[in-house]
C-alpha cells in the first residue's frame, strides 16, 4: 500500500516523531507533546520541514520543492487545526472562498454550492452564519467554516488536528460528523487525526 504521509522528527531536546500514514485509511497519531503536534501541523501546513524533520506528502518529499512545486502540492493537502487561523478581517464565505477564487477553481458555482450542502448539515441558520467575521463565530462554528474551506479545496490528504479542543460533549459529537462528511465526497481520500498523548493521560 501506497503513503499518504511520512514524517520523522528528531531534534535536540524534543521526543522523537515518527508519523507514516496509508493512502484511503483514516488513521490516528497521537504526539507527545503539544510542541511536537505544533510542528508537525507547520510542517504540512507549508509542506516544509526545518532541520532535524523529514518530511513526505503523498509521494513527494517536500525538501528541495520549487515554490511552484510546493504550491501544486499544498492543493492536494488541507489542514483543519486550531493552529491554521481563519482570516480575522473577512466573513465567512469570503474565508471559504477565497481560496477558489485566487487559484480559479472549483468554481464560485461550485463552492457556493458544497457550501450550502455542508453547512445546512452542521449548522440552522447558513446564510447568517457566512456573513460573520470569525470573532462573532463560537469556536464550533469557526471549525465548521473552517472544515467546510478544507472540503472546497477537495484535498486527497486531510489533516485534523486537536478537533474536539474546547469544545463541549454535544459539539464533539457534531465534529464526530465531519468524517463521514469528507468521506461521502472523497471516497478514496486519506484522513489523519492528530492529537496529544498528553491529553489521553
Amino acid at each position: 500500500m501506497s503513503i499518504a504521509l511520512r514524517y520523522l522528527c528528531r531534534q535536540p531536546g524534543a521526543p522523537a516523531v515518527a508519523v507514516e500514514v496509508p493512502q484511503g485509511a483514516v488513521s490516528r497519531a497521537h504526539l507527545p507533546d503539544p510542541q511536537s503536534s505544533a510542528r508537525f501541523i507547520a510542517a504540512v501546513a507549508e509542506a516544509r520541514c526545518e532541520d532535524g524533520e523529514e518530511l513526505e506528502l503523498l509521494g513527494e518529499p517536500v525538501t528541495g520543492l520549487s515554490n511552484a512545486a510546493r504550491a501544486r502540492l499544498l492543493r492536494r493537502v488541507g489542514v483543519l487545526s486550531p493552529r491554521v487561523m481563519l482570516l480575522s478581517n473577512l466573513n465567512a464565505w469570503e474565508n471559504i472562498s477565497l481560496p477558489a477564487a485566487y487559484h480559479g477553481s472549483p468554481s464560485l458555482e461550485r463552492v457556493a454550492q458544497i457550501t450550502q450542502e455542508v453547512l445546512a448539515a452542521f449548522v440552522e441558520e447558513p446564510l447568517a452564519l457566512l456573513a460573520r467575521l470569525p470573532e462573532q463565530l463560537g469556536t464550533l462554528q469557526r471549525r465548521v467554516v473552517a472544515f467546510v474551506r478544507l472540503l472546497v479545496n477537495g484535498p486527497e490528504l486531510a489533516v485534523l488536528d486537536n478537533l474536539e479542543e474546547g469544545l463541549s460533549r454535544e459539539e464533539r459529537a457534531c465534529v464526530a460528523r465531519f468524517e463521514p462528511e469528507y468521506r461521502a465526497r472523497h471516497p478514496s481520500g486519506t484522513l489523519l487525526y492528530v492529537d496529544t498523548k498528553e491529553e489521553h493521560s
